[in-house]
């Protein structure tokens, strides 16, 4: 199954079986489906529950806040998360709020989901990555999954178990991508996971023995860190491990690190900016454990930069494996 079709079949399952979810946005209807087709037949099976909406990002979310108080646990759809911030207003100063405004006397329970990247040659306002801007705001909860994680399984539990106010990030280059597991992993790779609803996928390129660098990661950049790892192993003979946490905010500390023990570096990568990104806040926890002592910690993420049209330019400006690798080189590991 494809990332998307899992995302499209959790829809239609937490549609069929909850008559207090409404699913709403720009361009969902049949025949088109979302912009990205993750919503294709579900108008069709539920006419009065997937609904259009003008294209206004405040109106799309403040809606959701008057819904989600009504009673109804709405799944909004923002087509780009670029456009998330046109609603941030609403999500701000309004949904985050309201429950600790009235002592939790009033329920706000409301999922929006938004995809999330580049790589697709979209452009300065179509490819962003913008968890870290998410993630400043109190109370949210950010949810990340890579093809590495059951993306279907995890929407289902954000919306029917999870309180209050998450954002749910789909990269666009993991729709595509079929979902690996323990049986479908390639040759050469190997993969286990945490325990719990939000479990972290671990990758690893020597079935876990004594992993010399740790990669912590997020989102869409599975396919980079595949290719990393088998170069690692293939081409300079080091073993590497990769976590990916499919809960982003908060994050399951205890178990992000596993392998951390003995690794020489770790290296913590998001394709947003590296500059007051995701990466700066998992590597505070690092120094405020005492847990990087001896080890080489870098952060890497995008250039302080608007994405490019350009793909060829849009390749310089976000992480790439040339880069990492570089990076790895100047620390005397390769």
């Amino acid at each position: 199954m494809k990332f998307v079709n899992s995302i499209n079949t959790a829809l239609e399952t937490i549609l069929t079986n909850h008559e207090d979810v409404i699913l709403y946005g720009e361009d969902l209807l049949d025949p088109y489906g979302g912009a990205f087709k993750a919503t294709k037949g579900l108008s069709t099976k539920f006419p009065t529950r997937v609904l259009p909406t003008p294209i206004s990002e405040a109106a799309i979310i403040g809606i959701a806040c008057g819904m989600a108080i009504g009673g109804l646990r709405p799944i909004v759809e923002i087509m780009f998360g670029d456009f998330i911030m046109l609603g941030a207003d609403q999500l701000l100063n309004h949904l985050l709020k309201y429950e600790w405004m009235y002592n939790n006397k009033v329920k706000v329970p409301v999922t929006i989901r938004t995809t999330m990247g580049g790589r697709r040659g979209y452009g300065p306002t179509h490819s962003q990555s913008l968890e870290p801007i998410l993630a400043s705001m109190p109370g949210i909860k950010i949810v990340s999954p890579t093809y590495y994680h059951n993306p279907g399984k995890l929407l289902e539990h954000t919306v029917l178990n999870e309180p209050g106010i998450k954002v749910f990030c789909e990269y666009k280059m993991n729709y595509s991508r079929a979902l690996i597991n323990e049986k479908s992993c390639q040759e050469g790779l190997s993969i286990d996971y945490s325990v719990g609803p939000y479990s972290i996928a671990y990758l690893s390129n020597s079935d876990f023995e004594d992993p010399e660098i740790l990669i912590i990661s997020h989102g869409g950049n599975a396919i980079l860190i595949e290719e990393l790892l088998m170069d690692l192993l293939l081409e300079y003979e080091l073993s590497a491990q990769a976590n990916f946490p499919s809960l982003i905010k908060p994050c399951n500390y205890d178990d992000l690190f596993n392998g951390i023990e003995n690794v020489k570096m770790i290296i913590v990568l998001e394709e947003s900016p590296k500059s007051y990104g995701w990466g700066n806040e998992i590597v505070s926890y690092l120094a405020e454990a005492g847990m990087g002592e001896g080890k080489k910690i870098v952060r890497v993420g995008a250039e302080e930069s608007p994405i490019p049209s350009s793909m060829l330019l849009e390749k310089k400006v976000l992480p790439s494996v040339d880069s990492i690798l570089r990076i790895i080189e100047t620390a005397g590991l390769v």
